[in-house]
This record gives structure tokens, C-alpha cells and sequence, in this order.
């Protein structure tokens, strides 16, 4: 996209050896036909030729006569190339959430890990419910005193809404604390082990029990069952032979993850009660509420959500105690990570952020006016099922590092690789989703930069925005799939990022990607049909997925017609 002197012309192309000796430089190009109106969205094609400009040694995607548009209609004589230099600055590289404001959709389509977008119906009630107009005569939650009556009732409302919808049994506390999860990695262990000599056995199965343990090793003696791999990838959990087994019986409690959000492992349902007895402590921030939790039968202790998933705004941490473990903290436990000393203040020993319990409470109104536990739990089986059949159907060009027969693919957070991490082709994909209003694939984490993106799905993402993702997705394989002609062009012209309200463009031209491996031999499944001669770039690794499946482009399930899978 950008003024219509941004895109070169139609030009002579000729036949010549995909690849020479100089592979100093990639760029991509996009060229509008002739037709076309400079704000014209690019459309989506199902196969590409590669162009190779000696001069510039930059290689060209070109769609070929036909190609799909978004909504995967048909459209001829549309033949577009696109070229475009990413920069490393590029907004969309940046995890920028602002999309350029032109881009197709109403609605910004946010897939973040957290926080994240709460339902539409929800910021309405927000709005209208906290933010009173001046004709009302009242104060909206941010502006109430916490320990005002009408607080009281909003709080009061809150907490016995939470208890309705999660069925919390009659013998657990409710808390609201502050300080996020990291604030619970060093609370739990300071109330359950009052001298800080105790043992507690973690299950590591990913990023979060992992740095739940660092903290955890200044306040009691972890004991610790790990799944993860030697190289600190983690794509499986503990069997729980292996976890009665390893368990340290005298431990204070036992602590799991049930949903890793950073390497999408999910426990669909909660660990039996162990023979040994040892209370069960999770770290639900990014499930609760999604699925229904067996208190009882799993031998719950204790259990704390982030509020900015699925219940609210950041800010504000749920923490469910069963009253048999209160009364044993350590002396040295500050009064706001207290758990008996906040409930026997009625949750209000401290202000308590009084506008995000309401939010919360507004929240949980929602799910019970929405079906319920049942009814959440019904639709992010189909949405998590609609984004791994896509990654599943596209014949290798996405993967996803959990495999589905382990039986612990996150419902909640989906990771998935573009082209088996090519990061040309990656940097493309954020970059053409940014365009058209999907954000929060990627975003800025303290853990880096991997090859992994991830559609994370919580309650604020419907499952029509869904579809919208995989139909791109479906979209943008097709467009990578390469077919054998290589020719060459001429034209030289260069797109720059669009412009958005909040985030630069990217304007320097600085190289963003070299070639700098190169294959010797051609794949076998198009070596037949090519030149042996020619030489490839492993990491373009486009061959393999220029068999892309019909069924790729069929029209997604009506929701009320999909069938749950079964229940772990």
C-alpha cells in the first residue's frame, strides 16, 4: 500500500538461473496493476514466481494471473508483484498493537498474550456501569473509596458472582491482591511454609513454573519435577506416574502451571488427588474461568489468577485459599501478600484497586449470562480447533512445537512457526497481518525473540475474528507456495510501512535479511521438474509447500454445528 508512484509498472522479463554467486541482499517488492486505485488493498495468491534482479541481487515474489483476496474470492487479470524492504524498525516488528488507519477491518483483531481486549458487551458495561454520566448523580468504582457501602456492594457482588461461576465450595476464601503473578510466585511459599525451611515440589512444564521456582528458592526448598528439554524447550508434561513417584511426601504443597502461555502446553483438567495427600497449589492466570475446576477431587489448596487474560483489566490478582492452610505464614510476610491478614480486613486491609473489581465482576456477570463454564469452555475448544486444523492442514509451511496426540495443545495460547522459522517469511507474515488489523502475535517479552508467534484466544477474541486469522493464514501459505518460472524485471521502485498514529515508519533502507546459506541441490518433490543446476536458499524453504491442500480454502464451520472434542 502507499501513493500509486510507490509501485513500479509491468516489465520485460527473462528467463534466467534462479540464483548467482552475489546473495548480498533480500528484499520484497509489491507492484499495483494499472487498474488499480493507490489505496487498493493487496489481494492474497495461491502460488508465486521468483524474480531475480541482478542488479540489486534481490529476489521477487510474483503472483501469477489468478489470485484470492481476503475473503477468498476469485479475481483475474490481477497480476501484482510485491516488493517490499522490512526494516527491523518496522512497527510491526516492534510489536506495535496500532495498525495503520486505513487498514481493512473495523475493529483492531487483538491476539495478545496479555493483557489483552475484553468482549465488546463488556466495555460496554464498563462504560456505562464505571464511567456514570454527570446527570446520574453518583461516582463510578475509580472514584469510590474502598471502604465506602457502595464499594462494599460492588465487592460484595464481585465476589459472590466469582463463586457462582467457578462453584468455588463453601470452605475457600476469596482474595484480591496486587503485584501479578510474580507477586504470587513469592506469596505461596510464604504463607504454606512458615519457616522457610520447607520442602515444596514444583512441576516445571514451562516458562512461568520456572521462574515460579526461582523466587520460590528464597523462601522454602523447592523440590522439582521438570519436562523441560535440555535445550529449554518444553513440549510435554509429567506423567502423573512419574509425578507420584518423584513427589517429595513431606512437601508443603504441590504447584503446577495449568496453562504455560509462552510454550502453549495446557492441563485440560487438574491432577487427581495424589496419594500423599499434598494440597495442589495453580497458577491459573491465563485458563481461569475457560474450563471448570474439580476444588475437591484435585485436592485444591490454593489457586491465583491475573485478572488480564480472561476476567479483567491488569492491575488486580484473584487468589482462591481453602481455610485449613491459613495461619501459616512466615513471620516475615508483608501484610499485602498476607493472606489471613486481608481476609480477616474483609479484603480491603489495603485500597484495594476498586475499579478493577468492578470490571472483574462485570466480567463474570458476562460469562454467566453467556452459558456459563460449560459455554466457555465450548468455545475455546472451537477456536483453538479452528487455529491448529489450519496449522495442521497447511502441509508443514505453519507447525506448531506440541503435538496434538500429547493431548496438552493450550486452548488459550497457540504457538505456531512460519515456514519453519524463515524469518524473512515471518516478518512478512507480522507485517501483512499488521496491514490488515491483526496485532499481538508478536510482542515484547524479557525471554527474546524466537521463531515462535502465538494467536492467543482468550474470551475477548470471538471466534468470527477467528476465522479471520485463519483465513489469512490459509491465505498468505497459498501466496508462499513458489512455482517453477523464473524470470526477471526490471523495476526497481521500494514500499515503505504505512503510516500509523502511534508508531514510526520504517524508512532507512538498511538491509534487513542476507541469504547466506544456500542449498547445493534442489528439493526432490520439484527436482524433477527443474533444472539440477539451479541453486536454492534454504531459507526461502518454499518447495515443500507448494502442495497446498484444496480444503485449505473451504469455508470455515458454523460454531453451533462444530462438535467439542472430547474433554481431557
Amino acid at each position: 500500500q502507499g501513493d500509486s508512484n510507490a509501485f513500479s509498472r509491468k516489465s520485460n522479463a527473462t528467463k534466467i538461473p534462479l540464483f548467482q554467486s552475489d546473495t548480498s541482499r533480500t528484499t520484497f517488492t509489491s507492484t499495483k496493476s494499472q487498474f488499480d486505485a493507490p489505496s487498493a488493498a493487496i489481494t492474497m495468491a495461491p502460488t508465486m514466481n521468483i524474480n531475480f534482479e541482478p542488479s540489486l541481487h534481490e529476489v521477487r515474489l510474483t503472483t501469477p494471473e489468478s489470485s484470492f483476496n481476503r475473503c477468498g474470492q476469485h479475481h483475474e487479470n490481477q497480476r501484482r508483484t510485491k516488493r517490499q524492504t522490512i526494516s527491523p524498525d518496522h512497527p510491526a516488528l516492534l510489536g506495535s498493537l496500532t495498525p495503520p488507519i486505513d487498514c481493512p477491518p473495523s475493529k483492531i483483531l487483538n491476539f495478545s498474550p496479555g493483557p489483552t481486549s475484553l468482549p465488546p458487551a463488556v466495555e460496554a458495561a464498563i462504560q456505562s456501569r464505571c464511567f456514570p454520566a454527570q446527570e446520574e448523580k453518583r461516582l463510578g468504582s475509580m472514584a469510590l473509596s474502598h471502604r465506602s457501602p457502595e464499594f462494599g456492594r460492588i465487592l460484595e457482588r464481585t465476589l459472590a458472582m466469582t463463586r457462582r461461576v467457578m462453584e468455588i465450595p463453601p470452605e475457600y476464601e476469596l482474595l484480591f491482591t496486587q503485584g501479578g503473578g510474580h507477586g504470587q510466585f513469592a506469596a505461596v511459599p510464604m504463607n504454606l511454609c512458615p519457616t522457610g525451611q520447607e520442602s515444596a515440589t514444583y512441576i516445571v512444564n514451562g516458562t512461568w513454573s520456572n521462574r515460579a521456582v526461582d523466587e520460590a528458592k528464597k523462601y522454602c526448598r523447592p523440590h522439582v519435577i521438570s519436562a523441560m528439554e535440555e535445550d529449554g524447550t518444553c513440549t510435554s508434561f509429567p506423567s502423573l506416574d512419574r509425578i507420584q513417584s518423584e513427589i517429595d511426601p513431606t512437601s508443603a504443597f504441590l504447584y503446577v502451571c495449568s496453562n504455560e502461555t509462552v510454550n502453549g502446553l495446557e492441563l485440560h483438567r487438574l491432577l487427581p488427588h495424589l496419594d500423599c495427600g499434598v494440597p495442589l497449589v495453580v497458577d491459573a492466570s491465563s485458563d481461569f474461568t475457560s474450563k471448570p475446576i474439580a476444588w475437591r477431587e484435585s485436592n485444591v489448596g490454593l489457586l491465583f489468577a491475573c485478572a488480564s487474560k480472561n476476567i479483567g483489566h491488569p492491575g488486580i490478582t484473584m487468589v482462591v485459599v481453602r481455610r485449613d492452610l491459613l495461619g501459616k505464614a512466615n513471620p516475615f510476610t508483608p501484610g499485602v501478600f498476607n493472606y489471613e491478614t486481608n481476609i480477616l480486613a474483609d479484603n480491603v486491609w489495603n485500597t484495594i484497586p476498586t475499579f478493577n473489581v468492578d470490571v472483574v465482576g462485570i466480567m463474570m456477570e458476562w460469562i454467566m449470562e453467556e452459558g456459563g463454564m460449560a459455554s466457555m469452555e465450548r468455545r475455546s475448544i472451537v477456536k483453538a480447533d479452528l487455529v491448529y486444523n489450519t496449522i495442521d492442514g497447511s502441509d508443514g509451511f505453519f507447525s506448531t512445537p506440541v503435538k496434538k496426540e500429547s493431548g496438552y495443545r493450550s486452548r488459550m495460547n497457540a504457538p505456531f512457526c512460519v515456514a519453519g522459522g524463515d524469518e524473512t517469511l515471518t516478518n512478512m507474515f507480522l507485517v501483512e497481518c499488521w496491514e490488515q488489523g491483526i496485532v499481538g502475535l508478536r510482542t515484547v517479552t524479557p525471554f527474546g525473540t524466537g521463531i515462535y508467534l502465538r494467536a492467543s484466544l482468550y474470551h475477548g477474541v470471538s471466534y468470527e475474528e477467528v476465522v479471520v486469522l485463519t483465513d489469512f493464514m490459509k491465505e498468505f501459505a497459498a501466496k508462499h507456495s513458489i512455482s517453477k518460472e523464473v524470470v526477471v524485471e526490471q523495476s526497481t521502485a521500494m514500499v515503505t510501512p504505512p503510516e500509523s498514529p502511534t508508531a514510526h515508519q520504517a524508512l532507512d533502507k538498511k538491509e534487513f535479511n542476507q541469504i547466506n546459506k544456500l542449498s547445493t541441490s534442489p528439493d526432490t518433490v520439484m527436482g524433477a521438474a527443474m533444472d539440477s543446476s539451479m541453486t536454492w536458499p534454504k531459507n526461502l524453504k518454499v518447495n515443500q509447500y507448494s502442495r497446498l491442500a484444496h480444503d485449505m480454502f473451504a469455508p470455515p464451520p458454523n460454531v453451533s454445528d462444530s462438535t467439542p472434542v472430547s474433554l481431557r
